[in-house]
């Protein structure tokens, strides 16, 4: 391996810092997926291929279900049309092993939410305060009262969701 074994460690480095750019975006959002070992949660307006559709990330993901047998991995979207159409290694997941990864609609009282954040185990957080702003985010990998605020909020939110049936796998 390389450099990618040096960095933050979830659940020990303690420091918000600051992600500027899509590329420290995916570098951290892969990162603390691969360190995850129980639970990821994504909240976001539209899941941004470029943060969520890498290798890294999908990889990152599929590995922690093969890993971690009672892994659980929710997705919470307001806008779920260009997932529909196919083409998100995350979505394709969902289908392969819906008993790991849920994805839901956000319930129209909350579609207007402009932030977006993922959240690794019960420590780790990235969080943009506006969903398309890839230029400004916080992370923090050992922040655990920001991430069960963030928590709070995310289940709320999720227990008034719904599962969006264009989503579903068909069997033909």
């Amino acid at each position: 391996m390389g450099n990618e074994n040096f960095g933050p460690v979830l659940g020990e480095t303690h420091g918000a810092r600051h992600a500027d750019g899509l590329g420290a975006l995916r570098k951290h959002s892969c990162r603390m997926a691969a360190q995850c070992r129980r639970r990821l949660m994504i909240y976001s307006f539209r899941l941004n291929p470029g943060i969520y559709n890498q290798p890294c990330f999908v990889e990152a993901v599929r590995q922690l279900i093969i890993r971690h047998a009672r892994t659980r991995i929710l997705i919470l979207v307001a806008e779920t049309d260009e997932l529909g159409r196919g083409g998100s290694g995350l979505v394709q997941l969902a289908q392969e092993r819906a008993s790991s990864v849920e994805i839901r609609r956000r319930a129209e009282e909350f579609r207007n939410q402009q932030r977006s954040f993922l959240l690794a185990d019960d420590c780790g957080y990235i969080l943009r305060n506006l969903w398309s702003d890839l230029g400004n985010a916080r992370l923090d990998y050992n922040a655990p009262y920001v991430v069960r605020s963030l928590m709070d909020d995310f289940l709320l939110e999720w227990e008034q969701s719904e599962a969006d049936p264009s989503l579903r796998r068909l069997s033909i």
